[in-house]
């Protein structure tokens, strides 16, 4: 009769000296490094890193692993445990940036905006600088902060749905965080979402939730983005010809005359919200101006543009949050 007791024995050892097993948790596939000697664990998943890493990209993990480590301390594979209560895929794309950096925080690569926001909240949380203000970058590329930075990186795209899906996740993470110059056109998109969309986003849960202020906040700024986009058709009401014009009478009766034209069309489309409100107005190119007035009236309305957008947070009521933004 074969005898057990030795192996049972030490199988017994090993689990009171702390020794995990390996069938209780999932290797990551992605983040099991053969010479890694410590392994964090996120719902049942064990990621086996370097110590050295995570203590030199965050000041949380150095501290913790500066505090002397009790005799009984949980392991695995002879590497210490340490168990995060975060999403098992939110530390492998903090882990990949860690270790892969340049290959994922790049503003070229087709990063989703699910794991800017992950690692977003994991910089803060652990307290590495360098992913904090990378994820801030990504945001602010995506939902520029002023003017120019739109008109830089040809953001009409922020008008696509699925970054106004985004957009209301920008706006709980800047509340959340201080993060307040994301706050402006992060409403500026959701002001743009239809009065469904927006509707059903307060019945959300996590980071998609409106919260009833917010949702305030946007349906009050779209008012006030209207009315700024209706003022934008006043030269059409109050006729001023450039100064240079080379034919008056020809320049001003032909924008009367679009005017008699678009009025109604133009109106209607203000009332219904149904315009590109960062679009240039298409009776300047349509209409049959001199080359003078032209430039004059396209010159006008990208000021009124840029005045608009650079006034976000006076629009959306976000002004008093901008001084002292922590990410300023």
């Amino acid at each position: 009769m074969t005898n057990n007791s030795p192996s049972k024995r030490a199988s017994n050892d090993a689990a009171s000296d702390g020794e995990e097993s390996l069938a209780e948790y999932k290797r990551s596939e992605a983040f099991w490094l053969r010479d890694g000697n410590v392994i964090l664990v996120a719902e049942k998943i064990a990621f086996r890193v370097h110590q050295s890493v995570l203590e030199r990209k965050s000041v949380v993990f150095q501290d913790m692993f500066g505090v002397p480590q009790p005799e009984n301390v949980e392991t695995l594979e002879e590497c210490p445990l340490v168990h995060v209560s975060d999403a098992a895929e939110d530390i492998k794309h903090m882990l990949s940036v860690l270790y892969d950096g340049d290959r994922f925080l790049n503003l070229q690569s087709n990063i989703s905006m699910k794991m800017v926001f992950a690692l977003l909240q994991l910089g803060i949380k652990y307290q590495i600088d360098y992913l904090r203000d990378e994820a801030i970058s990504v945001i602010k590329f995506v939902y520029p902060p002023s003017y120019d930075e739109y008109m830089e990186n040809n953001a009409e795209r922020v008008t696509e749905q699925s970054y106004a899906d985004d957009a209301i996740a920008v706006i709980n993470l800047a509340w959340k965080h201080g993060l307040h110059s994301l706050l402006p056109s992060a409403f500026f998109v959701c002001a743009l979402m239809s009065n469904q969309e927006l509707a059903e986003a307060t019945g959300r849960q996590g980071l998609t939730k409106l919260s009833p202020n917010d949702l305030r906040r946007c349906l009050d700024g779209r008012e006030i983005l209207q009315t700024r986009y209706h003022d934008r058709y006043h030269p059409l009401d109050c006729v001023i010809v450039s100064e240079f014009c080379l034919n008056p009478e020809d320049c001003d009766w032909e924008v009367r005359d679009t005017w008699s034209h678009d009025a109604w069309d133009c109106t209607t489309s203000i009332l219904e919200f149904d315009f590109d409100i960062m679009k240039e107005l298409d009776w300047i190119k349509a209409a049959h101006l001199c080359e003078a007035c032209r430039t004059h009236y396209e010159y006008a309305d990208q000021e009124a543009r840029k005045d608009m957008y650079n006034d976000l947070a006076v629009i959306f009521g976000l002004e008093k949050f901008m001084q002292g933004d922590v990410d300023a």
